[in-house]
């Protein structure tokens, strides 16, 4: 029985092929750091904009793109361009256009996909973003993170879930398809909001979820509070609770993108509790199976 709707899976089904994600840091900065919002950025975002991943921008566009091509060659044959570190979007749409193309230099690609806040895309750069459709195909990423105003604001996100929504509404007027980020474990967040978060999603007809557990790190401001014993992570028994309790109330249209996620190498005080990303997916997949539940169980909602 298929438990819920994978990223690969979807892939394989519309290019025949396993597709590969490839990570690109193209040396953006974000309105939470830059000073147009606010200096201390989100308060559990590291110094690398959750750019982990990638080469970093000491290579070019095209270096990192070469790379990563190369790293992953032995495994796929098509690849996505993923712009991920800090905010994708935040420059003029001319410098944007030029980063973009630069990235797009290799047949390979098959997806363009963008990563970026829910307050930083005017209208322009949507059409930017959707002018690549012809050519490509275009994931625009938005994190939510959470619907509740509170925890936005306890964690210095300086934007509203109102903005995600506009967002997302004139980002699917231009037919693009939406990716949503959540992170499922904010402990000042309830059952009811991870629950929200899903109907939400469902309601807005976004394409796609990426879900996220809070990565406490030295050097941010959730790094601190965590060693001042001001925050407590929750067990990881509610963490996978509230995992599955998502998946239960989402559309099963909507495309898990990423499941579990995984964090850094280095400066984690507590991340995963102690666990590997396979290993915790592992896990994941098989408390569905053992709960005998799915994707979709509680999409009973809306009145369509």
């Amino acid at each position: 029985m298929k438990r819920y709707n994978k990223l690969s899976t979807y892939l394989k089904g519309l290019y025949g092929q396993r597709v590969q994600r490839i990570s690109i840091d193209a040396g953006f900065s974000c309105p939470n750091r830059s000073g147009e919002k606010g200096k201390e950025g989100c308060f559990f975002c590291d110094a690398t904009g959750s750019g982990f991943a990638s080469f970093g921008s000491g290579y070019s566009i095209q270096q990192q793109v070469s790379l990563m091509i190369e790293k992953y060659s032995n495994r796929a044959e098509k690849f996505i361009l993923y712009f991920q570190s800090n905010t994708n979007t935040y420059a003029p749409v001319s410098k944007l256009k030029e980063i973009y193309d630069s990235g797009l230099c290799d047949d390979r690609i098959v997806i363009l996909d963008i990563s970026t806040r829910p307050d930083c895309v005017k209208d322009e750069v949507l059409e930017l973003v959707s002018s690549y459709k012809d050519r490509y195909g275009v994931f625009i990423e938005y994190g939510a993170e959470s619907v509740n105003p509170n925890t936005l604001k306890r964690f210095n996100r300086r934007h509203t879930y109102a903005e995600y929504i506009d967002a997302v509404i004139r980002s699917k007027k231009k037919g693009l398809d939406v990716v949503t980020h959540f992170i499922v474990d904010f402990p000042c967040d309830s059952y009811d909001d991870v629950i929200e978060m899903a109907k939400s999603s469902s309601a807005l007809g976004i394409s796609g979820v990426k879900l996220h557990s809070l990565y406490y790190l030295e050097n941010t401001e959730l790094g601190r509070m965590y060693k001042q014993k001001e925050i407590s992570p929750i067990s990881f028994e509610e963490y996978i609770d509230r995992l599955i309790l998502f998946l239960e109330y989402l559309d099963p249209a909507i495309v898990v993108h990423r499941l579990v996620s995984e964090p850094p190498s280095e400066g984690v005080m507590h991340g995963n509790w102690g666990m590997k990303k396979l290993e915790l997916f592992n896990y994941v997949e098989k408390e569905l199976e053992r709960r005998n539940t799915y994707q979709g169980k509680y999409y009973n909602y809306l009145n369509r």
